[in-house]
C-alpha cells in the first residue's frame, strides 16, 4: 500500500518540484533583464493612452500591425496607471501568463490521461523556457502572446468538461477573445475546423451531439472569425513584404530556423536548419496523422482532438511568421518573441507522444524529447544583454540630455527607429511631466 502511494506521488512532487525550481529561474531572469523604459513598438500601440482615455470597445479593436489588441490593451489601461506606466509590470505580468498556461497545461495533462508522469517535467521545460526571453524583455506586449496562450490553455481544458453545452460554450466565448488578442488570431480557423469535424462526425454517425448543436457552433465561431475583419486593414508590418516570395524554398527554410531556435539552436543558420527540418517534418506528419485518425475513429479521443488543435495553432502560426517575414531574411527566424506561440505546437507533440505504445517506445522517445527541450529551456543568449545593457545606458543618457539621437549614438542603442514619425520627443516630454515609466521616482 506505502509503495503504491509513493508511486503516486513521486511523479507529482518531481513535477512540483521543476515548476518551482524552474519558475523561480524564470522570473528572476525576467527581473534582471527588464527594463523600465517604453521601447519600438510599444511607443506606437500605447499612443491611445497619450492621447486620454480611451473606451475599452476602442482599446479591444485597436490594430497593431497585422493583429488587433484584444484583452491586452484592457489589461493596459488598468496595469499602467498602477503602477506609474512601469514597463517592468507588463513584463511580469506576461510572465505570470505564461506561468499560469504551464499549471494549466499540467492540469490538462491531469485531465486527458488520469495521472502525472516523470515525464511531466517536459511541461515547464516547455513554457518555461528562455528561449522567447524577447516576449518580457524586447517590446512587452501582453496581446501578442501572453495572454494567447493562456487563453488556448484553458481553451483545451474547456474541451474535457463532460457536458458538450459547457464545451461549446466555454470554447465559443474563448475563441472570440483569443481571435481578437494578437495573434491568438490563428485559433479562429483551428475552432472552424474543429466544429466542421464535430458536423461531419454527426453525418457519419459516429457522434451523439446534435447536427444543430454542432452546426450552430460552427456558424458562430465563423462569425467570430468575420467579426474580426469588419474595418481590418492589411498591414503586413515590413515594407519589403511580397508573396509569392521569389525564392520558394526560403519559407521551408525560414520554418526550420525558428523551429530550431526554440530548442536552442540559434549559432549558425546551417545547423539550425538541420535540426529544424526533421522536427517540422515531424510536427506536420503527425498533425497529419491525428486528423486522419480524429476523421474515422468511432470515439472522438480527446487526447488527440487537443494535440491536433496546439500544433494546428502553431503551424498557422509559424507558416504565417515565415510568409510575412521571410523577406528580411531567414535570420528573422532567430526572433526569440516567436517562441511562445510556438509553445502550444510543442505541448501538443509532448501529448501525443504520451499515446504512443509500447510503453517501452514511449518512454524512450519522451526521454529524448525532454533531452532536446533542454539547451532552449535553459541557454541564455547574447540579445538578453543586448536588450537590458541597451536600454539602461539610452535610459541613463536620456535622464542626463534629454536627448534623444546623442543617446541613440552614445548608447549605441535605439528605443524607436522613426522618432518623429511616432511623436517620441512629445510623448516623453508627456511622461516626464507627468513623472511616469522612466521618469517614474519609484
Amino acid at each position: 500500500m506505502l509503495a503504491q502511494r509513493l508511486n503516486r506521488l513521486l511523479p507529482v512532487l518531481t513535477v512540483i518540484t521543476a515548476v518551482v525550481a524552474l519558475g523561480i529561474r524564470f522570473f528572476t531572469f525576467i527581473s534582471d533583464y527588464a527594463v523600465n523604459v517604453l521601447f519600438y513598438d510599444q511607443w506606437d500601440f500605447l499612443s491611445l493612452f497619450f492621447k486620454g482615455n480611451p473606451g475599452l470597445g476602442q482599446l479591444f479593436l485597436y490594430q497593431h500591425g497585422p493583429h488587433r489588441e484584444g484583452l491586452g490593451l484592457i489589461v493596459d489601461r488598468f496595469l499602467y496607471p498602477a503602477t506609474h506606466w512601469n514597463t517592468r509590470a507588463e513584463s511580469f505580468f506576461i510572465g505570470g501568463c505564461v506561468f499560469a498556461a504551464a499549471l494549466v497545461a499540467i492540469l490538462l495533462k491531469y485531465r486527458l490521461f488520469g495521472r502525472l508522469s516523470y515525464a511531466d517535467v517536459a511541461i515547464p521545460l516547455i513554457f518555461l523556457t528562455t528561449a522567447q526571453y524577447e516576449t518580457f524583455i524586447g517590446t512587452p506586449n501582453a496581446a501578442y502572446s501572453g495572454i494567447p496562450l493562456l487563453l488556448i490553455l484553458c481553451y483545451c481544458l474547456a474541451l474535457t468538461a463532460r457536458s458538450y453545452q459547457l464545451r461549446y460554450t466555454l470554447c465559443l466565448v474563448l475563441n472570440f477573445f483569443i481571435v481578437f488578442t494578437g495573434f491568438g488570431v490563428f485559433m479562429g480557423p483551428v475552432t472552424i475546423g474543429m466544429f466542421a469535424l464535430q458536423c461531419y462526425r454527426r453525418l457519419r454517425g459516429s457522434s451523439e451531439i446534435p447536427l444543430g448543436a454542432s452546426l450552430t457552433a460552427l456558424l458562430l465561431a465563423a462569425a467570430s472569425m468575420g467579426a474580426f475583419f469588419l474595418s481590418y486593414r492589411f498591414q503586413p508590418a515590413v515594407a519589403c513584404f511580397v508573396f509569392p516570395d521569389p525564392h520558394p524554398l526560403a519559407y521551408p527554410h525560414f520554418l526550420a530556423v525558428m523551429t530550431a531556435r526554440f530548442f536552442g539552436v540559434a549559432t549558425s543558420l546551417s545547423l539550425a536548419a538541420i535540426v529544424g527540418i526533421p522536427i517540422v517534418l515531424c510536427a506536420a506528419g503527425i498533425f497529419a496523422l491525428l486528423s486522419s485518425k480524429l476523421a474515422r475513429k468511432v470515439k472522438l479521443d480527446n487526447v488527440r482532438l487537443i494535440a491536433a488543435i496546439l500544433l494546428a495553432f502553431s503551424i498557422l502560426f509559424a507558416v504565417d511568421t515565415a510568409i510575412g517575414r521571410v523577406c528580411l531574411g531567414t535570420t528573422a527566424a532567430l526572433a526569440p518573441r516567436y517562441a511562445t506561440l510556438l509553445i502550444p505546437g510543442v505541448t501538443g507533440i509532448y501529448f501525443y507522444l504520451q499515446t504512443l505504445s509500447p510503453d517501452g517506445i514511449r518512454r524512450g522517445i519522451t526521454s529524448i524529447f525532454i533531452l532536446l527541450l533542454i539547451p532552449g529551456c535553459l541557454n541564455i543568449d547574447g540579445g538578453a544583454d543586448w536588450y537590458a545593457d541597451g536600454k539602461r545606458a539610452w535610459v541613463e543618457c536620456y535622464l542626463r540630455t534629454e536627448n534623444i539621437s546623442e543617446c541613440d549614438k552614445s548608447a549605441g542603442f535605439v528605443i524607436h527607429p522613426y522618432p518623429d514619425q511616432t511623436g517620441l520627443k512629445e510623448k516623453l516630454d508627456y511622461l516626464k511631466a507627468r513623472q511616469l515609466n522612466l521618469f517614474s521616482p519609484q
